[in-house]
C-alpha cells in the first residue's frame, strides 16, 4: 500500500472525537492514517480501539468500559448501501466483544460532519447528550429526555436541532441497564449485543449529528464509475425487484426455518402457522423505506390498527424470536412487540429467546410462579408477553431477572436451567446438528468473535441466499477463490468471515437477505475482494490490492480474538450446545468429535495455537500487529463465565 498524498485525507473523514464524560471534555484527534490503512474503519477501527483501551475483566457497566461508534471508510459516499454504523464495547450481556451494526442515516451524517469514529469514556454525573454540527461539538444536559422512548427522544432532538439531524441513543431499557439493550439509530435501526446498557451506565442518552461537508474521494471519476456499476447490478436484478424490495426478510420465513417453541423444531415453509406468513404481515404494510444510499428498500412500514402507531422493519428475527419461538402467531401482537422493542431499545433476538427459555423452564418445572411473581408463563400468551416486555424494559418484578439476558438469566436460576441454555460465549442462535450444512452452522457459531451469530460469516460460507438471488453467482464465487463448503467447510468459513469483516469496516450493508453482492461490492464481476480493493483505492488514494484487504480482515479478526482472550475466552468456549437429553447419545458424541476436529483445523489455518486458541505471535507479527502478541503472549487470564452480575436490587427500577 502507498499513500497518494500525505497532506489530504480522502474517503475517510479524517478525525476522531473522544468524549470524556467524567470530565465533560471533547477532544478532537486527527485520524492516524497508518492505523486507518491497517484497520480501514467501522468494525476494524472499533476493535482496534477496544483492544488498546479496555483492560481485562472489567465490569462492562463500569466507567472503565469504552463505547465506540464508527462508520466505514466508504460510508457516506455514492457507493450503494454504505449506511452502516458499527457500535462496539465490552458487552454487558456476554462479557466479551459486543458489537452491533445499524443502518439509517447516522453513519453517513457523521462522515459528512468530518468524523470516522466517536470514542466515549468515563461516566457523566447526570444525564447528558452530545450535539455535533460539523466542527461544533458540545455535551448538553439530557434531563428533559431521560426516560423518553427512542421515538420521543428523536422527535425532541429534531424539534431542538432540526429535522435533518440523525440521532443515535437509547430508550428506557438502556437507562435501566437491561443487559441486551440496543443502541437505536433514527428510531428504528438497532445495534445489539448490549451496547445500549453501556450508554445507560455512562448516563449518556443520545448523540445528535448534522453534517454538511460531504466526502471527498481521491479519484471521483473512477470511484463513481465503479459505484454506478454496483448500483446497476441491484437495480437490474429480478430477485431484488420481485422479492427483496417487496417482502424483505419475510422471505426468510419461507427459507430460513424459524425456531418453534424454544427450538423444539425448525419450521419449513409448509409448517408455518397462519399469522406468521409473509402474506399475513403484508396486510399491515403501508409502505417501504430504506437507509442512506440504498436502492433496495428492504424495510416495510406497518401500521398497528389497534393503536394507530407506525413502525418499520418487522424483520425475520423479530417474527421468529418474539413470535414463533414463543408459539405466538397473532400478527398484530408480534408487530406491537417489535415496535415496543424499538421504543424501549432492546435487541429482539435476545429478548425473544430469553422469554422462550423462561417459558420452557416453567413448563419443565425448573421455575415456578414463585420465581415469576405469580405470572404463568404459557406458550402463545401474546398479551402476557407484551406486559413482560414492558416489565423487562423497566426492570420491574420478574422482568428484572429476565433483563439480565439469556445466559445470565439461566445462571440466576441455576445449573438445571443452564443445561437448556443454548449459547456460545453468551449468545444464542439455537442449537443445530454438526452435520447440518457440513458443519458450517455450528463452526460459525463457535468461532464468531461476539458469540453465536449468523452475521460473522455463516450465511456467506454456503451462499445461503446467493443461489436464489443470482443462480450463476455461486459458481463464480467458487471459481474466484471461495472454497466449496461441501468439500472444505473450514476454508469456506474463514473466507466468509473475511467478507463480513470487510463489509463492517467499509460501512457496507451485508443485506437483510444476506448475500455476497451486498456485503462485498462488485463481487459479482471481479475476484472476491478485487472490486472492493479498487473502490477503496479510488476513494482514499491509497493503493489497496485484494491481498491487502485480506490482511486487513485477518488483522481485525485476530485482534478481536485476542481481545476475547484478555476477557478469559479459552479453547473450551468454542463448544456448541445440545439439549441434555441427547448430548450423550452416540450420534451427538460423534458430531462433537467432528466439531472439535474442525475447530482444531480452523485454529491452525487462522494461525492460532491449537491448544490455547491464542493467536500466535508469528501470525500477528506477519500482519504488522506484534503489539497484540505483547498483550497476551505467556499470560493466563481468569476464565470467562459471562459478565459480573449485580445484585438485582442495585439496578434502577420502575419509571
Amino acid at each position: 500500500m502507498g499513500m497518494a498524498s500525505a497532506s489530504t485525507t480522502y474517503g475517510w473523514g479524517g478525525n476522531i472525537l473522544i468524549i470524556d464524560l467524567s470530565r465533560e471534555k471533547v477532544i478532537k484527534k486527527q485520524l492516524d492514517l497508518t492505523i486507518a490503512r491497517m484497520y480501514l474503519g467501522g468494525r476494524g477501527l472499533n476493535s482496534y480501539t477496544l483492544f488498546k483501551l479496555v483492560k481485562p475483566k472489567i465490569d462492562p457497566l463500569s466507567p472503565d468500559n469504552v463505547l465506540c461508534l464508527a462508520n466505514g471508510v466508504l460510508a457516506g459516499t455514492g457507493l450503494p448501501m454504505t449506511s452502516r454504523l458499527h457500535v462496539s464495547a465490552l458487552s454487558p450481556l456476554s462479557g466479551i466483544l459486543g458489537d452491533g451494526n445499524a443502518g439509517g442515516e447516522f453513519s453517513a451524517t457523521l462522515k459528512h460532519a468530518g468524523y470516522d469514529q466517536i470514542v466515549i469514556t468515563g461516566r457523566a454525573s447526570k444525564p447528558k447528550y452530545v450535539w455535533i454540527e460539523d466542527d461544533h461539538v458540545e455535551i448538553r444536559d439530557a434531563s428533559d429526555i431521560w426516560g423518553m422512548t427512542t421515538s420521543e427522544m428523536t422527535d425532541w432532538l429534531r424539534d431542538v436541532h432540526g429535522d435533518d439531524v440523525s440521532v443515535a441513543g437509547i430508550g428506557p431499557a438502556g437507562e435501566h441497564l437491561v443487559r441486551f439493550a440496543s443502541t437505536i439509530v433514527d428510531k428504528y435501526h438497532s445495534a445489539a449485543r448490549g451496547t445500549g446498557a453501556v450508554w445507560g451506565s455512562k448516563n449518556l442518552k443520545a448523540i445528535a449529528v448534522r453534517g454538511t461537508k460531504g466526502v471527498e474521494v481521491a479519484d471521483p471519476e473512477r470511484f463513481y464509475e465503479l459505484a454506478k456499476e454496483d448500483e446497476e447490478y441491484f437495480k437490474n436484478s429480478e430477485f431484488i425487484k420481485k422479492v427483496y424490495s417487496t417482502i424483505g426478510t419475510h422471505y426468510g420465513l419461507l427459507n430460513w426455518y424459524p425456531g418453534w417453541k424454544y427450538f423444539e423444531k425448525y419450521l419449513g415453509p409448509e409448517e408455518l402457522p397462519k399469522g406468521v406468513r409473509p402474506e399475513d404481515l403484508a396486510k399491515y404494510e403501508v409502505g417501504r423505506t430504506q437507509c442512506f444510499s440504498c436502492p433496495v428498500a428492504c424495510k416495510d412500514v406497518y401500521k398497528l390498527p389497534s393503536t394507530g402507531e407506525f413502525g418499520t422493519s418487522s424483520e425475520f428475527e423479530s417474527i421468529y424470536a418474539l413470535g414463533c419461538n414463543n408459539c405466538i402467531t397473532d400478527t398484530e401482537a408480534i408487530l406491537r412487540m417489535e415496535h415496543l422493542a424499538d421504543e424501549y431499545g432492546m435487541d429482539v433476538i435476545t429478548l425473544g429467546d430469553t422469554l422462550a427459555m423462561a417459558r420452557f423452564l416453567y413448563e419443565k418445572g425448573i421455575i415456578t410462579e414463585e420465581d415469576t411473581g405469580g405470572i404463568p408463563l404459557k406458550w402463545g400468551d401474546a398479551e402476557g408477553q407484551i406486559e413482560l416486555i414492558r416489565m423487562i424494559a423497566y426492570r420491574e418484578g420478574f422482568g428484572n431477572k429476565l433483563a439480565e439476558g439469556y445466559r445470565n438469566f439461566a445462571k440466576l436460576i441455576g445449573e438445571e436451567a443452564l443445561k437448556y441454555c443454548y449459547d456460545v460465549k453468551g449468545l444464542s442462535r439455537g442449537w443445530y446438528h454438526v452435520d447440518f450444512m457440513n458443519g458450517v452452522f455450528t463452526l460459525a457459531h463457535a468461532t464468531s468473535t461476539r458469540g453465536a451469530d449468523h452475521l460473522r460469516g455463516r450465511s456467506w460460507a454456503y451462499w445461503e441466499n446467493d443461489r436464489n438471488m443470482d443462480p450463476e453467482l455461486p459458481l463464480k464465487l467458487l471459481e474466484n477463490g471461495l472454497p466449496d463448503y461441501r468439500k472444505d467447510p473450514v476454508g469456506a468459513l474463514i473466507v466468509s468471515e473475511r467478507a463480513c469483516v470487510l463489509a463492517d469496516s467499509l460501512g457496507r450493508c451485508k443485506g437483510s437477505i444476506n448475500s455476497w453482492p451486498q456485503a462485498v461490492p462488485l463481487v459479482w464481476k471481479y475476484p472476491l475482494f478485487k472490486g472492493a480493493a479498487m473502490l477503496v483505492t479510488a476513494a482514499t488514494g491509497v493503493k489497496f490490492t485484494e491481498e491487502d484487504l485480506i490482511n486487513v480482515a485477518d488483522r481485525v479478526y485476530l485482534t478481536e480474538m485476542a481481545f476475547n482472550v484478555k476477557q478469559g475466552i479459552k479453547k473450551k468456549h468454542y463448544a456448541v450446545p445440545f439439549p441434555p437429553e441427547i448430548i450423550n447419545t452416540p450420534k451427538v458424541q460423534e458430531e462433537l468429535r467432528r466439531h472439535w476436529q474442525m475447530v482444531d483445523e480452523y485454529l491452525r489455518r487462522r494461525g492460532c495455537d491449537v491448544e490455547t486458541a491464542y493467536p500466535r505471535r508469528e501470525t500477528l507479527e506477519k500482519l504488522g500487529i506484534g503489539f497484540v502478541a505483547d498483550e497476551i503472549e505467556g499470560k493466563d487470564f481468569p476464565e470467562w463465565d459471562g459478565p459480573p452480575l449485580w445484585p438485582l436490587d442495585k439496578y434502577p427500577s420502575g419509571r
